[in-house]
């Protein structure tokens, strides 16, 4: 088995088992791993697993994340209650930052950019490929989608 980055990576978390879904994570991110290298992964599904990794413009990975981090510091974890208030509000504060900074700042630009160009280089997609969008057509969806997302209760605030 030729070992990637990822595999490598991968491998430094074999032992934490013990710690609820942690090995299913892992399965899949191996399964991908294993998936892309063997050639059993299309194009089709490269595309939308980076979209569904880190997607700027809705529900990705990256948000699931940044909230199950947010639950973890939150007062419905129950591991945390017989800590002093002061230090579980000090945690949870902690957590709500980092979900917000994920929203607001984490990268997800290039993930969406690259699904894209495999969309639109991809030889059974030629008679659907995109057009480059102008500046002003970018802006226009830009605000549309800025719009939305003020009145989706799926983003962060």
């Amino acid at each position: 088995m030729n070992h990637t980055e990822l595999a490598d990576a991968l491998q430094d978390f074999a032992g934490l088992g013990w710690i609820p879904g942690i090995t299913q994570i892992l399965d899949g991110l191996t399964a991908i791993d294993h998936a892309a290298r063997t050639g059993r992964l299309s194009a089709d599904a490269t595309q939308t697993l980076l979209t569904t990794i880190a997607n700027p413009n809705g529900p990705d990975l990256t948000h699931l994340l940044a909230l199950t981090i947010k639950t973890l510091t939150g007062p419905d974890n129950q591991a945390l209650h017989g800590l002093d208030d002061d230090t579980r509000k000090q945690i949870q504060h902690l957590g709500e930052q980092h979900a917000w900074e994920v929203a607001e700042f984490a990268p997800r630009d290039q993930p969406n950019e690259a699904a894209g160009l495999i969309y639109q280089h991809s030889p059974k997609d030629a008679g659907r490929r995109c057009t480059a969008m102008t500046d002003t057509e970018r802006e226009e969806l830009s605000k549309k989608v800025a719009e939305a997302n003020k009145r989706s209760e799926n983003r962060p605030r």
